[in-house]
């Protein structure tokens, strides 16, 4: 009987831990695409838009001919409000074909994908297919899916897409991580 009471207790508490309430959003200020390579693409877009306390973003991309060596290069650099000193989260280079099949040992990798997939109009997976809409609508960042306490900082997302060993495009995505009750909309 009191094993049965330990369990449950156990699994209370780990429920409410679950689901204890964040104290920040992620604002994304603004999302630019450079070095678009013309021979690649058909079209490659993305805009930012805020929405109910809460950014969003939408993009997709048109590839002129079936895509299967894609190479990515990311890097996430962080700068807490206090100390202005920047931090390097990760810089990596991996098979993006390899990262859309499997799942990500890195938690921040598994929060993009998983926001990916849910907010896709179609599976991403290697090849891609030329003259096909791939596209995200509405991706948003959820917050209860980052730990509970998160620094208050600015941060620059650095994105490059290799194509046959070619850079293929550039994106640059930099927000804030605001307090919840800040009104930045």
């Amino acid at each position: 009987m009191n094993f049965c009471f330990w369990i449950c207790c156990s699994l209370f508490i780990f429920q409410c831990l679950g689901t204890e309430e964040r104290n920040f959003r992620v604002f994304i200020d603004q999302v630019n695409i450079t070095h678009v390579d013309p021979d690649v693409y058909e079209t490659f877009y993305c805009k930012v838009f805020q929405f109910n306390n809460r950014s969003y973003m939408d993009s997709g991309h048109i590839f002129k001919n079936t895509v299967s060596d894609l190479k990515v290069h990311a890097a996430l650099d962080f700068w807490k409000v206090k100390s202005k000193q920047k931090m390097t989260l990760y810089d990596v280079r991996f098979d993006g074909c390899n990262f859309l099949e499997n799942a990500s040992k890195n938690r921040l990798f598994n929060v993009f994908g998983t926001s990916l997939k849910k907010h896709s109009n179609i599976k991403f997976k290697c090849p891609f297919q030329g003259n096909i809409s791939y596209e995200v609508r509405n991706m948003t960042m959820d917050e209860q899916d980052f730990p509970s306490f998160v620094p208050l900082g600015k941060f620059r997302s650095l994105i490059e897409y290799i194509i046959n060993q070619r850079l293929s495009a550039r994106v640059i995505a930099s927000g804030k991580i605001i307090p919840y009750s800040a009104d930045q909309f």
